[in-house]
């Protein structure tokens, strides 16, 4: 749902008691619900946006390939995965292939240490070594996906406000036009009248059709 409470009266101050105020009101509602699920320019940004995500999303879980890179082999490679694969070069292929192998034998040697209650003295440095790398990449997968997370909060933020305010326009072009005095979300109607014209369809209409050359 767009969260859109629209009312298009004008601020002025009253001149008289509440009750005294006129009831000749041509008053108009919209079905924000209904806008929002068949508004097209809507449901293409947030396929959009839903695709961006998935994208992002499958990034950082490639990178959980490449734990147990060094700092600065996990940068290249997390810069290579920005690339399309099918976009990559021969020698592209070729290195994210190396860096993998090298986190995967990394990966094994940790492993086999993890079981080895035994370890010498050599064998616990390397273990605490490899221990390091590990908990820094996971640091560093964590703090990309935070980033992720909040640059998805503002494109959904932004493209919510330029939306809401596209709505708004239109709401307010057609009660302008058709010369209403208030236009109210039927969301936050208990009871109307027949008296009380539903304008969303003539808001969608606006909303989707095309815009003028």
């Amino acid at each position: 749902m767009l969260p859109v409470g629209v009312s298009l009266a004008q601020d002025v101050e009253p001149t008289a008691p509440a009750e005294h105020v006129s009831l000749n009101m041509k008053v108009g509602m919209v079905d924000l619900d209904v806008i929002a699920e068949q508004y097209r320019e809507l449901a293409a940004r947030q396929d959009e946006l839903r695709t961006w995500a998935q994208t992002r999303a499958r990034f950082i879980d490639q990178l959980r390939n490449y734990l147990f890179l060094s700092e600065q082999n996990f940068a290249e490679v997390a810069e290579l995965l920005q690339t399309p694969r099918d976009k990559w070069t021969d020698a592209q292929v070729t290195r994210e292939e190396e860096l993998r192998k090298v986190s995967e034998q990394k990966e094994k040697r940790f492993m086999d240490l993890q079981a080895n209650t035994g370890r010498t003295p050599a064998e616990g440095d390397e273990f605490n070594s490899l221990s390091d790398t590990y908990e820094a990449r996971h640091a560093d997968i964590t703090a990309r996906a935070t980033a992720i997370e909040q640059e998805y909060f503002d494109k959904r933020m932004q493209t919510q406000a330029s939306l809401v305010s596209s709505v708004r326009e239109i709401i307010t072009k057609v009660a302008e036009d058709d010369k209403y005095d208030l236009v109210v979300d039927s969301s936050m109607i208990f009871y109307c009248s027949d008296q009380i014209t539903d304008l969303t369809a003539l808001v969608l209409e606006s909303l989707n059709s095309p815009p003028e050359q």
